[in-house]
């Protein structure tokens, strides 16, 4: 009778070159398991950045149409900015106006009234109205007698309302002292 050989549950003895093959294999599989689920996980990924680089887009769209917007108001408003400047400058220049009308008005006398008038440097133009022949009287003396008024000239005379009102267009300089 031929001898039987038992079962062993000890693995058998495999030559070195059938260990590394094996190893080889098995690391090459968990390569491959982890090469396709790091590519599934890119494929994956590839849709949520598609979106986020879309949201990206749309905000920077929305910026740049913020920034065209403005920058017709930016100049805008800097040219106003520098025309006020320039207004500024122009009117700390000049001289002071209201000190000439004051002195218009206190020669005109209580009935007459002033209508309108107009300075340009030392040039001054008023008109006004008067009921009363005397206040025109005593308007011509103090204007003859005004140290600060020069080349006086009646530029027009009319008669409104039947005759009642006088009105008068009247020139003059302006003498500085």
């Amino acid at each position: 009778m031929a001898k039987q050989e038992g079962v062993s549950l000890l693995p058998k003895e495999e030559n070195r070159l059938d260990q590394v093959s094996s190893w080889i294999l098995e690391t090459g599989r968990w390569i491959v398991v982890f090469t396709l689920l790091f590519v599934l996980l890119a494929f994956l990924s590839r849709f949520w950045l598609d979106q986020k680089i879309a949201d990206l887009y749309a905000k920077t769209a929305q910026k740049i149409a913020i920034v065209e917007a403005s920058t017709e108001f930016e100049s805008e408003f800097r040219s106003l900015q520098n025309q006020i400047k320039n207004i500024k400058t122009l009117d700390a220049q000049k001289p002071d106006q209201a000190e000439k009308i004051k002195k218009i008005i206190a020669l005109l006398p209580e009935d007459i009234y002033l209508n309108s008038i107009k300075i340009i440097d030392s040039d001054i133009s008023f008109n006004i109205i008067s009921q009363n022949e005397t206040d025109l009287n005593t308007l011509f003396r103090n204007l003859i007698l005004c140290p600060y008024l020069d080349e006086i000239n009646i530029a027009s005379i009319s008669s409104k309302t039947f005759g009642l009102e006088t009105e008068l267009s009247i020139k003059a300089k302006f003498i500085d002292l």
